[in-house]
């Protein structure tokens, strides 16, 4: 029976959803109509809706108006899929790349099918070492502000968009020059051998000569003291696995700086957490500047001058494992690491299609011929000027290229900068920097590999060719930077997606509880706050449903229990 509240059909009624229709009627008064139904005709709905259901072969949670807990009577519906759109990215364009390397990155690209922008970034922070604090840039006609070019960067991607092998095609010229400096090495070491010998007999026959004088014999030669050899240092460009106590005595023999390359970036990471190593984290966070000097004191490795402490930094990680530390960068362990790597990217997959052709050696060949020229440039003869304050050369922009510094620079901290916050902003500020670094990285290539076309002063000064493309690049790296964060936005996806994977493998039984999660510290689900978001995740997907919760013994409820969907237990 529905109670007697002088309704008419003239009245007027507005559904506000499933659950309730709100009515007011020729009286002014307003009233719940479902509300109104007695027991017996919300019954007969439920029954009908229920049978319509599995008339239409559809599997869906019951008509409801009250229902908010699993129970015997629940038809489960046909779990959804758990996605966040990832925001979209601009992509690498051709004429973003220095023309030198070009074809090589392009074909590259084309036979493994991979992002170009993986080839891309790496190849850039490649560049940025090799010129490491060999070369600087003061973006400003009169201040002092100094740039060293070094970058950091991270190519960003499931397990199966080839992140390894491309980073892997793009160091290749780094990995001959690996491989001819350690040759050199070897024979330096071999003839450091040799002197040595030498050496020990010559002040051996010295200090024969002073004892023979010293008891007043007469000699018949004549011996001075020698001059010891020095021990021959290898030149380093890289390191894939070394501790900072290690990554100190490399740099104070390389104070040009080396390069740091992880083909797991979560395990440069995760070794930062460990007991004993809280301040590697510290030491890589000095080493981004480039222009820094620090002195370390060990005891049983004495005293280091690092005279200059520059380590570029590259690797690969997965956008799961990266979310863990973005999430940690919202909170009190914030320490800007993530906001330094510029150069991270994370795009989009490429179509796949079947290519077996030959590799364009001539392509490589200049690309590697390249390389060996910036390993090898003394800057310093080149005509760039050097700081009476820094013993490394500077240069500055032409002065097309400096007015277009300058327009850049003002609209970002006007207009830019203050639209932004949070992480986002403090990935922008580091813009100021990164721009002018881009630009000169992309003006060596060119002079080095045009050294007829741009000679004199076009080849001491930055063009607007060089910072009109690092501009393009502030574009493109803008895109990326906001899909990266945006990971956040999608935490409880993730979160739930990682919560899913477990039950489908077993490891919950059904029917459990917040605690039984995060007792398990699996990733992304180490707290109640990241368990309870990826449970709502899965409620509102139809994968779980909470259970009514017990009254327990005090008459205070029990912790909420979850049923999972039974088409998961009947796979498990």
């Amino acid at each position: 029976m529905i109670r007697d509240n002088q309704y008419s059909p003239s009245d007027t009624m507005q559904g506000q959803g499933e659950d309730t229709v709100n009515y007011t009627n020729s009286q002014g008064v307003t009233g719940d109509l479902w509300g109104e139904f007695n027991d017996e005709i919300k019954k007969l709905n439920q029954q009908k809706a229920k049978t319509s259901a599995t008339s239409n072969g559809h599997e869906h949670i019951n008509f409801k108006p009250d229902r908010e807990y699993h129970d015997e009577r629940t038809v489960w519906p046909t779990p959804r899929t758990l996605e966040k759109p990832l925001l979209p990215v601009l992509p690498l364009t051709d004429e973003m790349i220095p023309e030198s390397l070009r074809p090589w990155l392009t074909d590259i690209q084309y036979r493994m099918r991979c992002p170009v922008d993986y080839l891309a970034s790496a190849a850039v922070v490649m560049i940025s070492s090799l010129i490491g604090t060999r070369l600087a840039i003061k973006p400003k006609t009169r201040d002092s502000w100094t740039i060293i070019p070094n970058l950091w960067g991270a190519v960003i991607g499931d397990p199966s968009s080839l992140k390894t092998p491309s980073v892997q095609e793009a160091f290749a010229p780094l990995n001959r020059l690996v491989v001819a400096s350690m040759a050199n090495h070897e024979d330096a070491l071999a003839e450091y051998e040799r002197d040595l010998i030498e050496y020990e007999a010559k002040k051996k026959a010295y200090k024969y000569q002073k004892d023979l004088e010293a008891k007043g014999k007469s000699v018949d030669f004549s011996a001075e003291y020698p001059e010891p050899p020095v021990k021959p240092k290898e030149r380093r460009y890289m390191t894939n696995d070394a501790t900072v106590e290690k990554l100190a005595e490399l740099l104070e023999e390389n104070p040009t700086g080396l390069l740091q390359f992880r083909d797991e970036l979560i395990g440069l990471l995760a070794g930062w957490d460990k007991s004993g190593r809280e301040g590697d984290r510290a030491f890589y966070l000095e080493a981004w500047n480039g222009n820094g000097r620090i002195t370390v004191d060990r005891i049983g490795r004495g005293t280091l001058h690092i005279k200059r402490i520059c380590i570029s930094l590259f690797g690969a990680i997965q956008p799961t494992k990266l979310l863990g530390y973005l999430k940690a960068a919202q909170g009190f362990e914030n320490d800007g690491f993530v906001q330094r790597l510029q150069l991270a990217v994370y795009p989009d997959k490429p179509e796949w299609s079947y290519v077996d052709q030959y590799p364009d050696t001539r392509a490589r060949d200049a690309a590697f011929d390249l390389i060996q020229q910036i390993a090898d440039s003394d800057f310093s003869e080149f005509g760039w000027c050097i700081d009476e304050y820094n013993d490394f050369p500077y240069t500055r922009f032409d002065d097309e290229a400096q007015q277009v510094f300058i327009d850049w620079l003002t609209h970002w901290e006007k207009e830019v900068l203050p639209n932004e916050n949070g992480l986002v902003l403090e990935h922008f500020v580091k813009y100021r920097s990164l721009i002018p670094a881009l630009a000169l990285v992309f003006h060596v290539a060119d002079s080095l590999a045009n050294p007829v076309a741009v000679s004199g002063t076009e080849k001491r000064l930055v063009s607007k060719q060089a910072i009109d493309r690092a501009l393009l690049w502030c574009e493109y790296l803008m895109s990326h930077a906001r899909r990266i964060y945006g990971l956040l936005d999608g935490l409880s996806v993730a979160a739930a997606k990682e919560l899913l994977r477990h039950i489908r493998i077993g490891d919950l039984k059904d029917e459990f509880k917040v605690r039984d999660v995060v007792r398990k510290g699996w990733s992304n689900l180490n707290t109640n706050d990241l368990v309870e978001c990826a449970l709502e995740e899965l409620q509102e997907q139809g994968w779980i449903l909470p259970m009514k919760p017990k009254e327990s013994q005090n008459g205070r409820p029990e912790a909420t229990q979850y049923k999972i969907h039974p088409k998961i237990i009947s796979k498990t």
